[in-house]
């Protein structure tokens, strides 16, 4: 397979490299992919099922940040033409969320992979909103077998 042109915003084809679908999915496009690192972002919904009161939940914030790993996983399986896998969080060793979006606002994830094997990601995020840092995470993530 070949690589796609970023960004990649076509809703179909982030579906493929997600393991979640509708209305689960918490990214909308893909920015920058390579072997180490990704940035995503997603565009608050009002319709998004993690919104109360107009701001994304902080639920939410992380799943889109746990999706922005996923799809740096499924967009690696895609180059080498492998089937995207589902996985989860293993553990979060830190998160601090110092503020939630508002509905139709877009946040950016940058995703660092630290370590990778066997299934097993180790990551740093960093989420921002409009160049303000909102969130950042230290995250294992795990494939299912």
């Amino acid at each position: 397979m070949k690589e796609l042109r970023f960004p990649i915003t076509d809703p179909f084809v982030l579906e493929e490299l997600l393991p979640q679908r509708q209305p689960m999915i918490m990214v909308d496009a893909l920015m920058y992919y390579d072997k180490k690192s990704l940035v995503s972002e997603l565009t608050i919904s009002e319709e998004n099922i993690f919104v109360a009161d107009g701001f994304l939940s902080e639920t939410g914030l992380l799943e889109h940040i746990a999706q922005s790993v996923a799809l740096h996983t499924g967009y690696t399986e895609y180059l080498e033409e492998k089937p995207t896998k589902e996985g989860y969080i293993g553990a979060i060793k830190k998160a601090e969320i110092l503020k939630t979006p508002a509905i139709n606002k877009t946040i950016e994830t940058e995703v660092k992979i630290i370590h990778a094997a066997i299934g097993i990601t180790l990551v740093k995020t960093i989420t921002k909103l409009e160049q303000e840092v909102i969130a950042t995470t230290e995250m294992k993530t795990m494939l299912k077998p």
